[in-house]
């Protein structure tokens, strides 16, 4: 088997030798170390096979010997390449296929979203888009376990997720938590949703546990549902038989009012008085490469940046292959410079406050408008950094229903 795989791989040929005593040929090709197999005699000559390596030795001895030598049949991998070359053009373009054909297989062309009821399906698009999942991305790209991870934290919605990747297409299956009833129909509390200062309080139903003045944290109850009635005389109470009614058990309501509070909001922000940061030129340069298994040419463009400071991003297509990985991928390089911008005092004050004021309205989203507000500066003069911290006053409805626990007084 060994000695089979050998001769293909170095080259066979089969010869006819013709002349008298041809035994005298074949002696003397043996004692010379010249292999010969599959010896027939024939009726002018004799055939035989000989390796590719060898054949020029034996020729010479059938020439120095007067004997006609006559080649019948080539074999083995050398013989093949006037065959590959007359076809060079047909295999190229078959390997050039077969390359576009997997290159092709390697990205996701469809996208496909089921057990949806209430999320919308492009919230799930875009989420899966913004870590790697999207129609015609590369499947290197992306991992299939952090997509599943980070639809799972950014959409709250989601118990579980689950992609399957099947060719060039992407299943992405989910299942939607069943949230609880947000409506409270039965008896309940008014709650705190927020610390504060209590400023006006209405009662519609229940009683009240705070007066305008208190101070309250969160969850505390400001308009119990538990009602208690208060304890009545003899002589109120007695009906016509003379006999005192007992009517002081504590019965439950479902507690309405409006509770207005003054809640205190806070934002920080800070600005250097000396900022630098990277800023772009306008010059760019590209660089193409292609890459093969056993080395990376540059096609096109500079091997090495140019520019003293710069960023660069790269870009693949790549295929793998049985010999290897291939493909073409373009280095794109842009200058970058320093830009140096001082404040003043002022001008940093200014900046840091309206930084802090966006995080502070963030925080606040849809409260009512500010009554009142301060600024305090944290930084002394010498710092680089001007830091400041403001704080906001509101007066809104910190009112939320809680519904009454079973087994406590609620109070």
């Amino acid at each position: 088997m060994t000695n089979k795989l050998f001769n293909q791989v170095s080259g066979v040929i089969a010869v006819h030798l013709k002349g008298k005593n041809t035994e005298k040929v074949i002696n003397m090709a043996l004692t010379r170390g010249i292999f010969l197999w599959d010896i027939r005699r024939t009726a002018d000559g004799i055939d035989c096979k000989v390796r590719n390596s060898a054949y020029e030795a034996l020729k010479n001895i059938a020439e120095d010997n007067d004997f006609e030598i006559t080649v019948t049949e080539r074999q083995g991998l050398p013989f093949y390449k006037n065959v590959l070359k007359r076809r060079m053009g047909f295999i190229t373009g078959a390997l050039i296929f077969i390359m576009a054909l997997y290159l092709m297989s390697s990205f996701i062309w469809f996208v496909n979203i089921s057990g949806n009821n209430h999320v919308s399906q492009n919230r799930i698009l875009l989420t899966a888009a913004k870590y790697g999942l999207y129609q015609g991305a590369a499947k290197w790209h992306f991992s299939r376990s952090e997509v599943e991870d980070a639809m799972l934290r950014e959409i709250a919605e989601l118990s579980y997720v689950q992609l399957d990747i099947s060719g060039v297409r992407a299943n992405i299956k989910v299942v939607e938590k069943i949230l609880p009833r947000t409506d409270i129909t039965g008896p309940c509390h008014i709650v705190a949703q927020k610390d504060g200062v209590v400023e006006d309080i209405l009662v519609l139903e229940g009683e009240a546990n705070v007066s305008p003045g208190t101070a309250v944290a969160k969850g505390d109850i400001l308009i119990s549902g538990i009602i208690i009635p208060k304890v009545i005389s003899e002589e109120a109470g007695a009906n016509e038989a003379g006999e005192i009614e007992d009517n002081n058990e504590p019965y439950e309501v479902r507690a309405r009012g409006i509770v207005k509070a003054r809640v205190w909001y806070e934002g920080y922000g800070e600005c250097r008085l000396k900022n630098e940061k990277k800023v772009y030129t306008g010059k760019k340069r590209t660089a193409l490469y292609l890459e093969t298994p056993w080395r990376k040419f540059l096609l096109k463009g500079p091997r090495k940046a140019s520019y003293p400071l710069y960023s660069s991003k790269t870009t693949h297509i790549t295929g793998y292959t049985p010999a290897g990985k291939f493909g073409f991928y373009w280095v794109k390089i842009k200058e970058q410079a320093i830009k140096t911008t001082e404040y003043s005092e002022e001008q940093a004050v200014e900046i840091a406050r309206s930084r802090a004021m966006k995080i502070l309205t963030e925080r606040m989203k849809e409260t009512q408008k500010i009554t009142d507000s301060r600024v305090d500066i944290l930084s002394s003069p010498s710092d680089p950094i001007l830091r400041v911290k403001v704080g906001a006053e509101t007066i809104e409805n910190i009112a939320v229903a809680q519904p009454i626990q079973t087994g406590r007084n609620g109070n």
